[in-house]
């Protein structure tokens, strides 16, 4: 009895460190992680070391945002861990330093200079700058997406540099990175639009932000298609295909009731992110596995 009101204590302790994480945001790194290795053609260990960085400077920023926005929060989410009072703001400073030091130390074990860089980057540009009370690029719609996509986009760099030397195709990975997140992290503001400030839905009107937004979902296709030009490669050819049908039910949400359907609109992103990268990453090393075979 004893021992079962202890884990119930424990676990209601830690809870809050876990959730702050927002741990579901992180299938984003995944994606990131698989897409860029199936690029190189190699995946190994290191690819857990990998994720537990990007996500180290990806929660670190995220709890650097929730600490400024407390006050906001206690009216837009009360149940989170700081606006409820279940982490002390104390506490939250010091769960981001050990999130974003344990990211430059897993960077300096990777013996990676890129991957630190990345890190310090990622700390000043998704951290400080993104929400910091002096700057706060989050409370402005185009520029606190374009920051996050960067942010992403930075992370491709970090993950190419451990397994093969930083060359052009490199950044036409991390561009179609940057360009992904950019097109489809406007879906979350339709969700969000009666507790922001600040979004494109705000900022333009529902119906118009929709019609942008659903043009914009058909940009990641032309950094596909280049990329399909580079590499001639089935996976790539069916991560297309496999992107436009999604697309597609994303538009009709978009141009019919999407404040409604923000919920449903914010899943499909993640699905527009996620299914492309595990096509690439699938299809490639089944290949390689029957290559390896004959």
């Amino acid at each position: 009895m004893n021992q079962n009101i202890n884990l119930n204590g424990l676990i209601t302790k830690t809870t809050p460190f876990i959730e702050i994480l927002k741990l579901k945001s992180s299938t984003v790194n995944i994606a990131i992680i698989i897409t860029t290795c199936s690029i190189i053609g190699q995946i190994d260990f290191r690819a857990c070391l990998l994720l537990s960085w990007i996500v180290g400077v990806h929660s670190g920023g995220d709890v650097i945002n929730d600490i400024y926005d407390r006050h906001i929060d206690k009216i837009c989410k009360p149940n989170s861990p700081i606006a409820s009072g279940r982490m002390s703001v104390g506490a939250a400073w010091i769960w981001m330093i050990i999130l974003y030091f344990s990211s430059i130390l897993i960077a300096a074990l990777l013996l990676n200079d890129v991957c630190i860089i990345v890190s310090i980057l990622g700390i000043i540009i998704g951290g400080v700058l993104y929400s910091h009370p002096r700057f706060r690029f989050k409370d402005h719609p185009i520029l606190s997406i374009t920051t996050l996509a960067v942010c992403f986009g930075l992370e491709a760099i970090g993950v190419w540099s451990v397994y093969a030397p930083l060359t052009t195709d490199a950044l036409v990975v991390s561009f179609y990175v940057f360009i992904l997140l950019f097109s489809l992290a406007f879906f979350k503001d339709f969700k969000d639009v009666k507790g922001d400030v600040n979004s494109l839905p705000l900022m333009l009107g529902i119906r118009k932000a929709a019609i942008v937004v659903s043009v914009l979902t058909f940009l990641p296709i032309f950094p596909m298609l280049y990329l399909l030009f580079l590499y001639k490669t089935i996976a790539i050819a069916l991560a297309i295909i496999a992107y436009i049908p999604i697309e597609i039910s994303a538009i009709r949400i978009l141009l019919n009731d999407p404040v409604t359907n923000g919920h449903k609109l914010k899943n499909i992103m993640f699905l527009m992110i996620l299914v492309p990268s595990f096509v690439i990453f699938l299809t490639t090393f089944f290949f390689n596995f029957i290559f390896y075979l004959v």
